[in-house]
């Protein structure tokens, strides 16, 4: 007997996401579209986590157990998708009612579109603000502009899964910054990038979170991958490519006699980009 596919599998890790993974997947479950599956890669939560999940009976929610590793459960988790669409979702965020109609009607709209991204509004213990506004609809040279930093909000992805399978991609050890190598990937190979200028999320923001806990682990990865990402624009056939190579070789010197910081070689670099006319 064939088993029908849906549209759309959600795809969610927890570890130790009891405060609010109820609220999670209650979001989920009241979406307005209903064609999808929930996968939930318990990422070896030590809480009552997994209680919570298996108290759900909807035939939609798939429930996987693993040990506590969070870019492989992610991967995992990619690996048990049926869905033509991936949607990530975090264990702490809450879906607006129309997310995944809204996504998969823009999915629909643009078949050429990789992945879809929206705008958030923020929950929990900072102050309440809109993020995601950096870019709106189709992201011109995305390669390019990530070099300015990672403004796609990695709970609010929308992924075209053809895309990611033909391409063999992955997420990889890029600790606490996993994401952002994810789209400079995606980038690299042509992937497209679409912002919905509208709020989708509720992305809660603590505290406890990654990018406050390890604030200076995420800070040196950010950094290696805007390295990667400067190297590779450098082997494009830009203006000046050979004298632009010699400077970043200099400022790399420079960094290594602590003379400037690997932040203010991507503004620099990012700047004398952009003065090239190259990528406008």
């Amino acid at each position: 007997m064939k088993t029908h596919s849906p549209e759309i599998s959600v795809m969610m890790c927890a570890h130790n996401a009891a405060k609010y993974i109820g609220e999670a997947i209650d979001s989920i479950l009241q979406q307005s579209f209903g064609d999808f599956e929930l996968i939930i890669v318990d990422d070896g939560s030590s809480d009552n986590t997994s209680d919570i999940i298996q108290s759900y009976t909807d035939e939609r929610i798939r429930c996987i157990h693993g040990q506590h590793d969070y870019i492989r459960s992610l991967n995992f988790g990619l690996h048990l998708c049926r869905g033509e669409f991936i949607a990530r979702m975090d264990a702490d965020d809450v879906m607006m009612p129309n997310r995944l109609e809204r996504q998969i009607h823009t999915m629909r709209l643009f078949p050429d579109i990789s992945v879809c991204f929206s705008w958030v509004k923020t929950i929990g213990s900072i102050n309440e603000r809109q993020l995601g506004h950096k870019a709106k609809e189709e992201v011109d040279n995305a390669f390019f502009w990530l070099l300015t930093g990672n403004f796609l909000i990695h709970p609010t992805a929308m992924l075209r899964r053809s895309f990611i399978v033909d391409k063999h991609l992955r997420y990889k050890n890029y600790p606490y910054a996993e994401d952002y190598k994810f789209w400079t990937d995606i980038a690299r190979v042509g992937g497209k990038f679409y912002v919905i200028p509208e709020l989708l999320l509720c992305y809660r923001r603590s505290r406890s979170q990654v990018s406050f806990l390890y604030h200076e682990e995420q800070r040196d990865t950010r950094l290696r991958i805007q390295q990667e990402i400067i190297e590779r624009l450098l082997e494009l056939n830009i203006p000046q490519r050979n004298s632009l190579s010699k400077l970043y070789r200099q400022y790399l010197k420079l960094n290594q006699a602590d003379l400037i910081d690997g932040d203010e070689i991507v503004v620099l670099m990012y700047k004398i980009f952009r003065r090239t006319g190259f990528f406008d």
